[in-house]
């Protein structure tokens, strides 16, 4: 299940304020794509709300975060009865932003991945070494411009869970 964080200082921004301190951002450095990452909803509360549905519904019930194995890829972690299983890999390439065009990670589906997922990008930039404020963005009319904030909290448990 991912969390909605209820402590953390960027959980009830606007969405302006969080593209606004994504921009103060610097880019995740290679060095630290490593290891599993729990999502975590932030954000205004109507996002919150319909982001696991959201995701759910676009074939991944269950999303809990991502797992870094090396610094070039990635592949989303479904929660399930059986504990963390892996979907959907991604490459990692630094890319200027599509919310201000500077330097970020981000993370691409395959071309060949199945719908909604290959018009997804998921942009990372470093909050503090536990924490990344990402924005996801789908590259389909009107909605490229729009990017749907969330976080990424170090796990180490997952990688023991999993």
């Amino acid at each position: 299940m991912v969390l909605i964080c209820m402590s953390y200082p960027l959980h009830g921004l606007g969405l302006r304020q969080l593209y606004t301190s994504y921009g103060d951002l610097s880019a995740v450095p290679a060095a630290r794509r490593q290891g599993d990452w729990r999502a975590v909803f932030i954000g205004p509360w109507w996002l919150r709300l319909l982001a696991a549905p959201s995701i759910a519904v676009s074939g991944m019930p269950g999303w809990f975060g991502k797992r870094f194995a090396n610094p070039e890829s990635a592949v989303n972690l479904l929660r399930s009865a059986k504990g963390l299983r892996e979907v959907l890999s991604m490459r990692c390439e630094e890319q200027p932003s599509w919310n201000d065009g500077r330097p970020c990670s981000v993370l691409v589906y395959a071309s060949k991945a199945r719908m909604p997922w290959r018009w997804v990008r998921d942009e990372l930039r470093q909050l503090d070494e536990q924490h990344w404020l990402c924005m996801t963005y789908v590259d389909l009319p009107l909605l490229r411009a729009l990017g749907c904030p969330f976080m990424l909290v170090r796990d180490d448990a997952a990688s023991n869970a999993g």
